[in-house]
């Protein structure tokens, strides 16, 4: 009996935690100019109870806190109330602390919490409450960049290395954007290879990824590995990257 009581339970929290996440962000990303000195941030509370929204950015730590951000950012307001089916904005202000680069895009983190307002009638009720944190990135992007974000999936290509006990795929980023890859996919004639999803990952400026193929392969001119990425809008879009001979 007490197991079916506990088994209850969980699912009623997790029911719970599904409905209270309810605060959005408008976006899935956010891409900040360098030449700009602040970014408006849309928040909007689909539910129908208040919660408070807490914001601090970090520069790469998923365990970071507002006592520890570290990303040269600060967001006005960094705590506020949101009513029921109410919006809200916040101020994304950059803060100069060491010289980011010019010639290519630096990330960041940004987080933010919901927290559900609680009536004062209820203060001293027993309650489980939970806290949901959400995390995007911010792309820091200096006006200085050589080439269009826009065609930057053009420029990649990708090599493929043998190895004693199978294939390596390795996809160069001669750009300098980040390459949000999220699928890849080697197709050789009538053969297609999926790698690993767990493998695949962001790609940093003026870099490579390698990634190990489910066995060996060997490639011509035509194979082609079809990935797919996230582009500025937050939209999945796909491109086929051409062989390079190591």
């Amino acid at each position: 009996m007490f197991r079916y009581a506990f088994i209850l339970t969980l699912l009623a929290s997790m029911i719970s935690m599904q409905s209270w996440a309810n605060i959005v962000m408008f976006g899935t990303r956010v891409i900040f100019p360098a030449e700009s000195n602040e970014k408006t941030l849309q928040f909007s509370n689909n539910g129908d109870i208040p919660y408070i929204v807490q914001i601090w950015l970090d520069r790469g730590n998923d365990a970071s806190t507002p006592e520890n951000a570290d990303a040269p950012f600060v967001v006005n307001p960094p705590l506020f109330r949101i009513n029921p089916h109410k919006g809200q904005m916040a101020r994304l202000i950059y803060v100069p602390q060491t010289a980011l680069p010019q010639d290519r895009e630096s990330i960041f983190y940004l987080n933010f919490k919901q927290i559900p307002a609680l009536q004062e009638s209820s203060a001293d009720q027993n309650k489980l409450i939970f806290l949901v944190k959400n995390r995007l990135k911010v792309f820091y992007r200096p006006k200085s960049i050589i080439g269009n974000v826009e065609v930057m999936p053009q420029k990649w290509t990708y090599t493929l290395q043998q190895q004693t006990k199978g294939s390596t795929v390795t996809v160069h980023n001669p750009t300098g954007y980040y390459a949000n890859l999220t699928t890849a996919t080697l197709k050789v004639k009538q053969q297609s290879y999926s790698i690993d999803p767990k493998s695949v990952a962001m790609i940093a400026p003026y870099s490579s990824a390698t990634w190990p193929l489910p066995k060996k392969v060997t490639v011509d001119q035509d194979s082609v590995l079809s990935v797919t990425y996230v582009n500025d809008y937050g939209a999945i879009a796909r491109q086929d990257i051409p062989v390079q001979q190591p």
